[in-house]
């Protein structure tokens, strides 16, 4: 048995620049004619044009301020002439981790744009709608942007997830009973992180960013598990209790490195490892006030996945009193 988890990071991948990005779009695709993507679909007039200048100044900011940070973690390679073409399926470098901040991002940023819609004008169904679309072009755009770099490139694969996780929240809103099953990420950071200059000079694995801190993401699917139980048993379980299972990685060795197989970094190091978890969730969204504010930010707070007993089920079976 563990009291704790060993230190490790876990910043929300890629989330912040896709939102940055998707607003500004969004603000210039509300500007379009409003047209009927459902029976709730907003007119023209449905939509306010105050909120809208609102919403464009602000992404213009936060596009300035968020690219400045993000040109200095990623784009610092040299540029190409063509598309590098990337296939990373093998999980080398982080263990299939990234995937799944490709995923979330997607998530996250179409959920968010949807509620820019809405605040907008837009319906429920529409407002989904223009959020999946404006998420998905957002997300190739950065893909696209990823393909001219040596470092980087254009990843199939990376598309294929960020497209997944965007297209949650429509799912979600066409098909209301899959809304049992969410999706959170939890965050503690690493030595790879912490530790980056010690590590960097004593020739170890490390990480400079934080955003490339894979070592310590950990995504959860969680269960609104009194949804499923029957009768008597549903009225016992809590409904702000759930359960969830996690998925990261141990033993990176480091960023945008091979982590595992015959051509890791560090040969004298083992492979890292995928780790499978499960534990309890806690819903804030069952927290009491009903205030619209106090409402939307235990929307948000749902993102994250909180410290509770944990058993990780590979590659050994192991229990946490507290995972954090």
């Amino acid at each position: 048995m563990e009291v704790v988890r060993s230190p490790f990071s876990h910043p929300a991948p890629q989330v912040l620049t896709r939102y940055f990005i998707s607003t500004a779009l969004a603000a210039v695709t509300l500007a379009l004619p409003a047209t009927r993507l459902g029976a709730d679909a907003a007119t023209a007039t449905g939509v306010r044009y105050d909120r809208l200048a609102v919403m464009g100044g602000a992404a213009t900011v936060a596009h300035v301020i968020g690219f400045r940070y993000f040109d200095r973690a990623w784009y610092q390679g040299q540029r190409r002439d063509s598309i590098r073409w990337l296939n990373d399926w093998s999980g080398e470098t982080y263990v299939h981790v990234d995937k799944m901040g490709h995923f979330m991002g997607g998530l996250f940023l179409s959920n968010s744009l949807s509620s820019a819609y809405r605040w907008t004008g837009f319906g429920d169904r529409s407002s989904t709608l223009l959020g999946t679309i404006t998420s998905w072009a957002v997300l190739f755009e950065i893909e696209m942007r990823d393909a001219y770099f040596d470092q980087w490139g254009f990843s199939l694969h990376d598309f294929t997830a960020n497209t997944t996780g965007a297209a949650v929240p429509l799912v979600h809103t066409l098909f209301p009973s899959t809304r049992i099953v969410g999706f959170k990420f939890s965050w503690w950071p690493s030595s790879l992180y912490l530790n980056y200059e010690e590590r960097r000079d004593a020739g170890r694995p490390h990480t400079r960013y934080a955003i490339d801190d894979y070592e310590g993401m950990n995504f959860w699917l969680t269960l609104a598990l009194n949804e499923l139980l029957p009768g008597s048993a549903e009225l016992r379980w809590p409904d702000w209790l759930g359960v969830a299972l996690g998925f990261g990685a141990r033993g990176m060795h480091g960023s945008n490195v091979k982590s595992r197989g015959q051509n890791r970094e560090y040969s004298n190091l083992p492979s890292a490892k995928p780790e499978l978890l499960l534990s309890f969730d806690f819903d804030p969204r069952f927290l009491p006030g009903d205030s619209l504010c106090w409402r939307e930010l235990k929307s948000q707070l749902n993102w994250l996945r909180y410290p509770a007993p944990a058993v990780r089920l590979y590659p050994d079976f192991r229990f946490y009193f507290l995972y954090l």
